[in-house]
C-alpha cells in the first residue's frame, strides 16, 4: 500500500503543484494529479468532422453533377443528398441535420448532450435563413417598400460554412479538454475547471463523504489505457411505487412526441460530464486502487492497522 502511494506521490512536484494548486491547504499532501487525455475526447471531434462531411456533401451536390456512376458510401451519400436537394432546395440541409442531430443523442455518448443537439440544429437552419429572406423581399416589394439587399446564398458557402462550423465543435472541444485538471490529495478529490483565462473553478469532494467510487472503461479504453473514474456521493435505493398511468388521446400523443424528441438509448453506466468526474484518464484503475487505499487510511481501516504495525 504504502509502495503505491510513495510511487504517486515521488511524481509530483509539491512546489509546482502548490503554484498551480493555490486552494489546497498546506495542511494537504499532494499524491496525484491528472488530466482528460486526447483520447477521451475523440467522439467530440468525431463529431467536428462529421459536420464538416455534410457540409462538405451538400456543397459537392450543389456545385458539381453528384457522383454519377460513381462507386463508394460517399458518392452513395452524395447521390441521396442530391436527389433531396432537387426537391426541397437547401431545405434538405435542415432535415439532414435534424436527422443527424437526432442520430447523435439517440445514441447516448458523450457527444450527445443538449447543448450539443440544439448547436447542431441551429447550423442546420443558418441556409433556410435566405429563403426566409427571400419571402420577406416579395412582402416588402409587394406592399412598395425596399428589400433587405441581404446578398444572394453562394452555393460555396456550405463548404466554408462546414470549415467554420467544424472548427468551432474542434476548437470548444480543445478548449474543454485542457479545462478540467483532476487532484488526488491524502484527504479530497478535486475537479478543477480552468478555461482560458475567463473562468476558475473547483470542486472538492472529502474521502469521509463519498459513498463509493466506479470505475468505467469501454472496450476501446482497456486497450489504450484510458477510462473514468466516478465519485458516488449518495445511494438511492429507494424503489418508486408503481402507478397506474392512464392517458387521453393529446396525453398519448405528447407523450409520443416526447419519446421522438427526447429518447435516448438506454446505457448500463452512469454517462457524467468532465466537471463531475476524473474523465477520461490514463490509468484508470491503479488510480482508483490508490485512491481506496487513501480512503482507506484516512478512514482508518482495521485491516490495514494491524498490516502496518
Amino acid at each position: 500500500m504504502e509502495d503505491l502511494i510513495s510511487s504517486f506521490k515521488s511524481l509530483i512536484d509539491e512546489e509546482k503543484f502548490r503554484d498551480n494548486f493555490s486552494f489546497i491547504s498546506e495542511d494537504e499532501v499532494p499524491i496525484w494529479e491528472g488530466k482528460p487525455t486526447f483520447s477521451s475526447y475523440f467522439p467530440q471531434y468525431c463529431l467536428a468532422f462529421f459536420v464538416f462531411l455534410i457540409h462538405f456533401c451538400f456543397y459537392r451536390v450543389a456545385v458539381t453533377v453528384y457522383a454519377e456512376g460513381q462507386s463508394g458510401y460517399l458518392n452513395t451519400a452524395i447521390r441521396i443528398i442530391g436527389q433531396l436537394f432537387d426537391l426541397i432546395d437547401v431545405f434538405a440541409f435542415v432535415v439532414v441535420m435534424i436527422i443527424f442531430a437526432r442520430i447523435n443523442y439517440f445514441l447516448n455518448f458523450s457527444t450527445s448532450t443538449t447543448k450539443t443537439s440544439l448547436f447542431l440544429v441551429f447550423i442546420g437552419l443558418i441556409p433556410s435563413v435566405w429563403f426566409i429572406i427571400n419571402i420577406i423581399d416579395w412582402f416588402l416589394l409587394l406592399i412598395g417598400r425596399e428589400a433587405l439587399n441581404v446578398p444572394e446564398w453562394f452555393d460555396t458557402w456550405f463548404l466554408a460554412l462546414g470549415i467554420i462550423n467544424g472548427l468551432i465543435i474542434f476548437s470548444f472541444s480543445i478548449i474543454s479538454q485542457f479545462s478540467y485538471s483532476y487532484i488526488m490529495t491524502d484527504k479530497n478529490l478535486y475537479i478543477q475547471r480552468r478555461q482560458l483565462i475567463f473562468y476558475k473553478s473547483h470542486t472538492s469532494i472529502a474521502f469521509e463523504d463519498l459513498e463509493n467510487l466506479i470505475t468505467q472503461q469501454s472496450i476501446v479504453g482497456k486497450l489504450i489505457g484510458i477510462g473514468n473514474i466516478l465519485p458516488i456521493l449518495e445511494i438511492n435505493s429507494d424503489i418508486p411505487p408503481k402507478a397506474n398511468d392512464e392517458r387521453n388521446l393529446i396525453q398519448k400523443s405528447a407523450h409520443i412526441i416526447k419519446l421522438l424528441i427526447f429518447y435516448k438509448r438506454s446505457s448500463k453506466e452512469i454517462i457524467l460530464p468532465p466537471s463531475e468526474c476524473f474523465f477520461g484518464i490514463k490509468q484508470p484503475m491503479v488510480v482508483y486502487e490508490l485512491a481506496n487505499e487513501l480512503i482507506d487510511m484516512k478512514n482508518g481501516r482495521p485491516d490495514l492497522l494491524v498490516e502496518n504495525d
